[in-house]
């Protein structure tokens, strides 16, 4: 339930950019020629996931949804998942912990700012940097498997967190409306867990 109160807050700054175009013709077209003012994105997530002393890297996927008030300000919401588990095994023994990542879900302000392409490139639109803010939840499974003479036995812990978030992305915009980003982000800051991720995002822009 709580997140699609999130996305009801993603589409509102996509209505108030709607409305001044549907009112007056000629600011619809600009609006359809020069801006996009919303975005859909796909991330590949390479997460370093600090918990209980213990630093793993699990892989993952996030999927982003963002509408722009204007050029520069707009909100993002994104979901991602942690499906490819990192593994700490104990030493000379059958012993491990495997660290999943279940879920990342993030509601975000977004700041972007483009530049024109330093050199003349005929498929590139523009540059940009865009940074983010706001609050992450995160929920973090471990799978210990313990063996010893009369057999072994799993134990599932699932542990969710949620922090303030914040994260900075360098990016190209081409002509066709496709885009290219890399981004850093820290989802998670607490004493005993820290989530952070290198993350490389194709985003489309409507």
């Amino acid at each position: 339930m709580r997140y699609w109160m999130l996305f009801g807050l993603l589409l509102s700054p996509a209505v108030w950019a709607a409305e001044p175009a549907e009112s007056d013709p000629s600011s619809r077209v600009a609006h359809f020629q020069d801006s996009r003012y919303g975005y859909a994105a796909a991330n590949l997530m390479q997460l370093n996931l600090d918990y209980n002393r213990y630093e793993t890297t699990p892989s993952g996927l996030a999927l982003r949804l963002g509408g722009m008030i204007d050029e520069n300000w707009g909100v993002e919401l994104r979901l991602g998942t942690g499906p490819s588990p990192d593994t700490r095994r104990a030493q000379n023994s059958r012993n491990k912990v495997d660290y999943t990542v279940d879920h990342v879900g993030a509601l975000l302000a977004t700041g972007k700012w483009s530049f024109d392409s330093p050199v003349a490139k005929q498929q590139v639109d523009s540059f940009f940097v865009q940074g983010f803010a706001g609050i992450a939840d995160v929920k973090v499974k471990t799978e210990a498997r313990r063996c010893n003479a009369l057999g072994c036995s799993s134990d599932v812990e699932r542990d969710d967190d949620t922090s303030l978030a914040f994260g900075a992305a360098i990016g190209l915009r081409t002509v066709w409306d496709i885009g290219l980003s890399l981004q850093y982000m820290q989802y998670v800051d607490k004493e005993y867990i820290t989530v952070t991720g290198i993350e490389g995002g194709l985003e489309w822009y409507f």
